[in-house]
């Protein structure tokens, strides 16, 4: 194996003195196939071109040293925006791509451009693996596109070791400049341009760039077309404010009107009681709705059959149709009635008072306690509900309630409505509302007095 491998080493470097001592001898002009596609005719790069730059991966068919790392192959990439594909591998790699041009990919290129050190190092590389002229010949008639008889010339020249490095003719400046930049930037031997036809049958593969820019160079899906000229996304039609709905706040009140200090009934020797007024207005709710006012004119429109007989905006065809179109939106106001359902009152007890009575009444008169502690007020008087146009009002007057308790009473009045309607549609849904006021009711105590003053 290692003598194998000397002997390869050692036609590798006759391939490269042998090469070194001549002049480029294949034709590969920069505007021929798809050349062009990355250089112009002074071999400067052409704008578009994605420079992937050095690319070093696994390679099955690189040699296995014995005590050494596995060595890879090592290209510098260039990729056109369709996908065709340029490398140029280091001068180790090229070697072992010429032994192995099916595995490698060297024999997928549709054509090469290289100086006569590379021409040198892909002969000895077939030299090295025991092929005879005649691969040699169908290797170079690949990759260079020369006739048969030039190939086998120079492939029996090579093997031959003569000067096979004049048998060609033209000028292949404008690639060896590139390959010198290429080389000199990325401190490698860059002797030869592969092109492949596409990213896929390169051995590098396609890059992510290019497949994000063009998916179809990539084997991937082409996305769906942009129509140039889009229909334009319907907008809605104009239309008028929605209704809204505003009311003032209702005024609930409760207090006792007379006396302005009464005793509990107990100590009251007309057994008066008290008198007590509750009453709710509830403002109308003002509902604001807008009509609409519709005219009928004339539009291009898409739906339609037979000959078209206008343009729509987008520039296509279309078909006159007479729809109707907003004018005005006059707008209406009415004031609607929050009718009332229900309207209770109620005195409670405090309950402070009702310690105030067991603990501090308690302490000094034997047995005292809260005999009432709550007062319905609607049993002790009327009740009255209606609407005068759209305000609404209800009132409660209870007179003549007898408190039992003394201390400090909270009067609450609850009212319920049905909320408002238009049309028999709910504007307003039914409420709740509640007012609260205060009740003081006296207790009369009595105090010893000292008969000698």
């Amino acid at each position: 194996m290692l003598n194998k491998f000397r002997n390869i080493a050692t036609l590798l470097l006759v391939a490269f003195i042998a090469a070194a001592s001549f002049a480029p001898a294949i034709t590969v002009h920069a505007e021929e196939g798809g050349w062009g596609e990355f250089l112009d005719g002074e071999g400067n790069i052409l704008p578009g071109v994605i420079q992937v730059g050095q690319v070093t991966q696994p390679a099955d068919w690189m040699p296995s040293i014995p005590g050494l790392p596995p060595m890879e192959a090592s290209y510098n990439v260039m990729v056109s925006p369709n996908g065709n594909t340029v490398l140029m591998p280091s001068a180790t790699t090229l070697f072992f791509m010429a032994m192995n041009p099916t595995a490698s990919g060297l024999i997928d290129a549709s054509s090469a451009g290289s100086s006569g050190v590379g021409t040198g190092i892909i002969i000895g590389g077939q030299v090295a693996a025991g092929n005879g002229t005649e691969f040699i010949s169908g290797l170079f008639q690949a990759l260079t596109g020369m006739n048969q008889v030039q190939a086998d010339q120079l492939a029996d020249a090579a093997i031959a070791g003569d000067n096979a490095w004049a048998l060609g003719t033209g000028d292949i400046f404008t690639i060896l400049i590139q390959l010198a930049n290429m080389s000199f930037n990325d401190m490698s031997l860059y002797t030869v341009m592969l092109l492949y036809g596409n990213c896929m049958s390169s051995p590098t593969g396609c890059p992510d760039e290019l497949c994000l820019a063009n998916p179809v160079a990539c084997g991937l899906p082409a996305p769906e077309a942009t129509e140039i000229n889009p229909e334009p996304t319907p907008t809605e039609p104009p239309t008028c404010p929605g209704p809204s709905v505003s009311q003032a706040w209702p005024t609930l009140t409760i207090n006792p009107t007379a006396p302005n200090y009464p005793v509990v009934v107990g100590q009251d020797p007309d057994q008066r009681g008290v008198d007590v007024e509750g009453s709710v207005t509830i403002p109308p709710v003002i509902y604001t709705w807008y009509e609409p006012v519709y005219e009928d004119v004339i539009e291009c429109r898409l739906a339609g059959s037979g000959v078209s007989d206008c343009t729509r905006p987008s520039g296509r065809p279309g078909y006159l149709r007479t729809v109707p179109a907003l004018t005005d939106c006059i707008m209406h106001q009415e004031e609607l009635p929050e009718r009332i359902t229900m309207l209770t009152a109620r005195a409670t007890l405090t309950e402070t008072s009702r310690n105030w009575i067991v603990n501090g009444l308690g302490a000094n008169w034997y047995g005292a306690h809260v005999k009432q502690g709550a007062v319905n007020l609607n049993q002790h008087g009327q009740v009255s509900m209606g609407c005068a146009g759209a305000t609404c009002s209800g009132s409660l007057s209870a007179l003549g309630v007898p408190f039992a308790d003394p201390g400090n009473w909270d009067l609450t009045i609850t009212v319920g409505t049905a909320g408002t309607y238009h049309n028999g549609v709910m504007i307003t849904t039914p409420r709740v509302l509640n007012g609260r006021g205060t009740l003081g009711v006296y207790v009369i105590l009595p105090a010893l007095i000292d008969a000698n003053p």
